[in-house]
């Protein structure tokens, strides 16, 4: 039975804002062990609670894809589900929140299993007060939110804080599974710097750094969410383009994008400013199962290589198994 609670509703009552209150989703089949984790999160005097609970796990699942909380507080043993599974299958959820699992008493074996598991606390129910749940509350989600940073650094790359190489193979696997289900449709374009080593070598590093993070700007610039733009490493970009209804609407994308980038930058160095004209050279493939992430950026990679001997400044489409070949165009 699915069963809802909100925990001191009133707001108003003191400073708090609704982005002051946590918002907890409990897992727990026992009445008398849910009634007292209300009881000990409503007699916390320094944090506000919004509580949802069901003790049902594919309850719990559907639940968590339509509203947003700060984590969960389980206990292994729901209606339709048993033991330290029920975390496996929590733990591998797309909104992946910090878990608190409940055992029951003395169970510390079943707790220390749960945090190999990737529980970010266990408390045995014997043991629980107002004082520790808060505590352990706050633990978790501060943890979780150092870890998420940690995690979301390690995909972004320093010098333009674009997603890097890592995240786009991340990102494309995530869309070759959707695309598989649901016959989506991608592609994406490699974009390499026409002569960026010139600009280097004339210009110096930091000129050339400024112009890969004005290239980074541009790149981002009017991208849809679902879209992404990437550096790959050096001077050396990625976009992906999803959801479109033809080839040439793929194209078109890129080419206004390769006019946005060829467009004059202005960057000091030596004194003085300097207006460049970067040109780039693009490889442009639509993804086709069953090409892999690597295929799909090895098809794009060779045809980006094409664009520089046609002499640069130019898009070529990839020639691959999975469709007919199309000419290369450039601006």
């Amino acid at each position: 039975m699915l069963v809802s609670q909100i925990v001191d509703q009133d707001v108003t009552k003191d400073s708090s804002s609704a982005s002051d209150i946590i918002s907890v989703l409990v897992l727990e089949n026992d009445a008398d062990d849910l009634y007292l984790l209300r009881k000990y999160l409503t007699e916390d005097n320094r944090k506000r609670y919004r509580l949802e609970s069901t003790d049902i796990l594919k309850a719990g699942l559907e639940i968590l894809l339509q509203r947003q909380f700060d984590m969960i507080l389980l206990d292994l043993g729901l209606s339709d589900s048993q033991g330290i599974d029920t975390l496996k299958i929590l733990v591998s959820h797309p909104n992946q929140l910090p878990i608190i699992v409940l055992t029951g008493a003395d169970d510390h074996n079943l707790g220390e299993v749960a945090i190999k598991e990737g529980a970010a606390d266990y408390i045995p129910k014997a043991e629980l007060t107002t004082s520790l749940l808060s505590r352990s509350i706050s633990y978790a989600i501060e943890r979780h939110r150092l870890i998420r940073q940690l995690q979301e650094q390690a995909k972004t790359d320093a010098l333009t804080q674009l997603p890097n190489r890592a995240a786009v193979f991340e990102r494309l696997e995530s869309l070759i599974y959707d695309s598989d289900r649901r016959s989506l449709t991608f592609g994406i374009g490699m974009i390499d710097m026409d002569d960026f080593k010139d600009i280097n070598d004339n210009l110096g590093h930091r000129a050339g750094d400024d112009l890969l993070r004005q290239i980074a700007t541009r790149l981002q610039k009017g991208l849809r969410r679902s879209d992404m733009a990437a550096r790959l490493g050096g001077d050396e970009f990625i976009i992906i383009i999803t959801h479109f209804n033809s080839e040439k609407d793929f194209l078109d994308v890129l080419e206004k994008k390769q006019a946005a980038l060829g467009q004059p930058i202005a960057l000091f160095a030596n004194g003085a400013i300097h207006n460049v004209n970067p040109g780039v050279s693009i490889g442009a493939c639509e993804w086709f199962s069953p090409m892999t992430a690597q295929q799909l950026l090895s098809a794009a990679d060779k045809a980006m290589y094409a664009s520089k001997r046609k002499g640069k400044n130019c898009m070529s489409t990839a020639e691959t198994s999975h469709a007919p070949a199309t000419t290369k165009r450039e601006l």
